[in-house]
């Protein structure tokens, strides 16, 4: 259930997935987003962020599924509580300031506290800089195994550390990542999409190249069908 995004955003992440059938999102992220369909965009935005950034975290909580339940809740309400803030302050109802203190990490750290131990506090805490590179590169190994299947192994590393190198260091202030609108997080991704892309045509051709080519073709796509499903009224 806590499985990609990319994000969404990422993370949508951090995600840059879409959700119909056939398309190169992971079947645990696709039932995550049909179970969610009924409930507002913020808490969309919300469960895809959580599962990226945060699905290992959940997954390895110890104390059984009503626990984890309670953990995810707590979790999921605070990066709602962001999405729809970030949206009121687009539109000029509420301030920056408001946002920068939801949007700080220490706010959901206080929010999660009271149902962590220490240990698990301490792995929380290694969460503050956004998902890792193994994380963003664990949850687009699949999308690129089915879109470009004939890579070379050493090709796929390549362009696997490429797009993660450029997803984390495009994103700017993590601790704001939060505080963006959905706009800002596709128009994010897709230029980090274009620079991963200048890079990789660089060094590969041919096949390799095509096959890449239709991998991150696809990415966009999915960006856009993304902003397209959050922009729908709900």
């Amino acid at each position: 259930m806590h499985k990609k995004l990319p994000l969404l955003l990422i993370f949508l992440a951090w995600a840059g997935n879409g959700y119909t059938q056939g398309s190169t999102v992971p079947d645990s992220v696709r039932a995550m987003i049909e179970r969610s369909q009924a409930t507002s965009q913020f808490e969309q935005t919300a469960r895809m962020q959580m599962s990226v950034q945060f699905g290992d975290f959940l997954d390895a909580l110890t104390g059984g599924p009503q626990r984890k339940s309670q953990v995810e809740a707590a979790l999921v309400e605070v990066l709602r509580e962001r999405a729809e803030l970030s949206d009121r302050v687009v539109n000029g109802q509420a301030s920056a300031a408001e946002l920068g203190v939801v949007g700080d990490f220490a706010y959901l750290r206080a929010h999660l506290a009271p149902l962590l131990n220490a240990t698990e506090l301490s792995v929380l805490d290694r969460q503050s800089s956004g998902p890792s590179h193994a994380q963003l590169k664990k949850e687009y190994a699949e999308d690129l195994s089915r879109t470009a299947g004939g890579l070379t192994a050493a090709n796929r590393e390549l362009v696997l550390d490429t797009l993660i190198k450029y997803l984390r260091s495009d994103k700017g202030d993590t601790a704001g990542l939060g505080r963006l609108s959905v706009d800002d997080l596709v128009n994010q991704q897709s230029r980090s999409l274009m620079r991963a892309s200048e890079e990789l045509h660089s060094q590969l051709s041919g096949d390799q190249l095509q096959q890449v080519n239709a991998f991150l073709n696809q990415l966009q796509s999915n960006l856009t069908m993304n902003r397209s499903m959050l922009d729908a009224p709900q």
